[in-house]
């Protein structure tokens, strides 16, 4: 128990959950060097109730934002307040495992991040859906999919890592940024077990309903092609201009691996519309198919999924249209 932690909660009008997800906080196994709770204008009882938390353990620190600075640039400065070791996410509403912080400390060793399993839950009706399958947390698969800020525990050197917070970039969430960061130099440490309860609910900053055309089946997968066939020249151009803000997010980190470079030539050729980059993409995905899908080895259907992703992939970015 030599590093110390600090974890790092931003509010915002959470008062209905945030005492429950306190108390799982408080109550962590491993000693807290702090936990830096930051308040971006909340109009209900939120910050009454951080007070009485601050008011009752010494280590909780409460700070408040001068008029609203929204999700990105609150988490960020919080961040930089921090004074320990390590820093944790933390989100208002959910729920911890009392032993998340102990077992992300005794796992991370010399990387720069540490995540884990999260599994959702919903007492409103809203949809939820949990993939058993072991999360897929390299590069490559993360220009794809994200981690979830509330999942890591990082070493505080990332921070200056990060590239500059002006760029564009930026409008990505600030959880893709910190882990693809930290992805780039080295590989993140997965505990493949949950030790967070995600509460789901409408009104959630975070909250999308389930997409029953993602769960995996033969008529679903069809549908997808279908689809992704029939919109392909309407998302194509908005997919290269995200991946084009995702490249500069790349060029953007100073890291010398093999999997920050195979992941700047991807997006490289993501971010061109011409029919020789999609058949090179093709080529690309089949390569490296165990790195960026979930299925693994040489199961027929990891071939067939790579071969056809550079056209399926518009379904995934299908929100674009609405953006």
């Amino acid at each position: 128990m030599s590093k110390t932690v600090s974890v790092v909660l931003c509010t915002y009008n959470g008062a209905k959950y945030l005492r429950e997800q306190l108390e799982s906080v408080v109550n962590q196994t491993y000693p807290l060097h702090e936990l830096l709770i930051q308040d971006d204008g909340s109009t209900d009882g939120t910050t009454d109730i951080a007070a009485e938390y601050a008011a009752k353990y010494p280590f909780v620190r409460c700070l408040q934002n001068d008029g609203k600075h929204g999700l990105n640039p609150n988490f960020f400065s919080a961040m930089r307040k921090a004074t320990g070791d390590y820093i944790a996410i933390c989100d208002q509403d959910d729920i911890w495992e009392l032993d998340k912080i102990e077992k992300q400390v005794a796992a991370i060793g010399d990387h720069l991040m540490c995540t884990h399993r999260t599994v959702p839950f919903s007492e409103d009706g809203s949809s939820v859906r949990y993939d058993q399958r072991t999360p897929n947390i390299g590069l490559l698969r993360l220009q794809y999919a994200s981690i979830a800020g509330h999942t890591t525990l990082f070493k505080r050197e990332l921070l200056d890592l990060l590239p500059d917070i002006s760029h564009t970039y930026y409008g990505t969430v600030y959880d893709v940024i910190l882990a693809i960061t930290a992805a780039a130099y080295c590989p993140l440490v997965l505990i493949d077990e949950p030790l967070v309860h995600q509460r789901r609910y409408t009104t959630a900053a975070s909250y999308t309903g389930v997409d029953s055309h993602r769960i995996p089946g033969y008529y679903n997968g069809l549908y997808i092609i279908g689809w992704s066939l029939a919109h392909f020249r309407q998302v194509k151009p908005l997919m290269v201009k995200h991946f084009k803000t995702r490249l500069s997010l790349l060029d953007s980190i100073h890291a010398n691996t093999k999997s920050y470079h195979e992941a700047v030539k991807m997006l490289r050729l993501q971010s061109s519309s011409s029919l020789w980059s999609l058949l090179r993409l093709q080529r690309f995905f089949i390569r490296h198919r165990s790195e960026i899908f979930y299925t693994k080895g040489k199961d027929p259907q990891n071939f067939i999924r790579a071969f056809l992703f550079p056209v399926m992939q518009v379904y995934n970015y299908k929100y674009l249209l609405q953006a």
